[in-house]
């Protein structure tokens, strides 16, 4: 029996990869398509735009993993059944019960690997992403090397080591020449808090001043620095919350809370990270009720289109819900598990129905 498990679950799995490349394929076209108006910008060329777009597919996967999981199962577990397969295992002594488990094996695996690809693999090709267009575009010799960020303008020169949770500059020191290129001032900052483009509160701060011909030393427990970097030069050592891993964008929104400072819509993304996984697991099962019962009699184009089009309500219908929490200011896991608990519901109704039934 073991073996008629893996062997369904073998097939549900590779239904996911298989619609997986075609899905993510056509959205990383027409995000090529998009890329096309930067190429040109600073030293954005059609090959970095190119690697741009590889770059994203990770993040385009577990954006849509609940979409491609339906219509993965729907397709691949209506052809077994077309092909009287599924009747065959229960001919050989499987239950309805071992085909569910088998499903539920091939969903949990989807769902360990989307939410590893949420943790480590999305945000450091997402990140790297950004950090290669932002240093093109912004061609202004910004360079990144292991000792940290480095950028310029007009005799001031920052050095950034290290970025905590992908939004938190740290080890910072700033350089401040004359015109004859001596160093008039020299800033170290522990860390800073980027409360906008142009104003950043650097803390634990030791300033050193040239007054004549000496150099004076003054210590800050915090200090506001007037930034020079531009939105591109930012977005080179600022992650997009997208961006961060779901431990990080955890340790970003705790952050935000002790300096009460605006959290919510972070929390939110932080619920949705975690809930998105189980959205594809759902939505597997759910492809399984489909199969059940009539869905055996129809065409495999007809199943790509149940597929495609209750997976794609689903899309819609988690963010109207998204939309629709912010607005009225819903708790972050309300918003984010609300259309997960819709179809447990829809799921438990219809398993209802089909016994009702029989």
């Amino acid at each position: 029996m073991w073996i008629l498990r893996l062997y369904l679950a073998r097939n549900v799995f590779l239904g996911f990869v298989v619609t997986a490349l075609i899905i993510v394929g056509l959205f990383s076209i027409v995000l090529l398509i998009e890329e096309l108006d930067d190429v040109g910008t600073g030293g954005y060329d059609l090959t970095m735009s190119l690697r741009y777009v590889l770059l994203h597919m990770p993040m385009v996967l577990n954006d849509f993993a609940a979409v491609i999981s339906l219509i993965g199962a729907v397709v691949v577990l209506g052809a077994l059944a077309g092909k009287h397969e599924l009747i065959a295992i229960q001919s050989l002594g499987g239950t309805p019960r071992n085909i569910v488990t088998s499903v539920l094996m091939a969903a949990a695996l989807i769902m360990s690997l989307m939410l590893l690809s949420a943790e480590f693999l999305v945000p450091k090709t997402l990140q790297q992403a950004q950090m290669e267009k932002a240093l093109a575009t912004a061609d202004q010799g910004d360079f990144v090397s292991k000792s940290g960020y480095w950028a310029q303008s007009d005799g001031q020169y920052i050095h950034i080591k290290q970025i905590e949770d992908g939004r938190t500059p740290y080890d910072i020191e700033l350089f401040e020449f004359t015109v004859d290129y001596r160093l008039r001032r020299y800033l170290t900052a522990s860390y800073a808090d980027i409360q906008s483009q142009e104003q950043w509160l650097l803390h634990d701060v030791s300033e050193k001043t040239l007054v004549g011909e000496r150099m004076q030393q003054k210590n800050h427990d915090t200090l506001q620095w007037q930034s020079f970097l531009s939105a591109e030069q930012l977005g080179v050592i600022i992650s997009s919350p997208q961006a961060l891993s779901i431990t990080d964008l955890n340790q970003f929104v705790q952050g935000l809370k002790q300096r009460g400072e605006k959290s919510y819509p972070f929390e939110v993304l932080f619920w949705q990270k975690l809930m998105s996984p189980l959205a594809a697991g759902i939505m597997i099962v759910l492809g399984l009720s489909f199969v059940f019962g009539s869905q055996r009699q129809v065409s495999t184009g007809q199943r790509i289109t149940i597929g495609v089009l209750t997976g794609m309500g689903f899309y819609v219908f988690s963010q109207m819900i998204n939309h629709l929490g912010f607005a009225l200011g819903w708790q972050p896991l309300l918003v984010a598990g609300s259309p997960n608990a819709i179809a447990i519901i829809a799921l438990l109704l219809l398993a209802y129905l089909r016994q009702a039934k029989a």
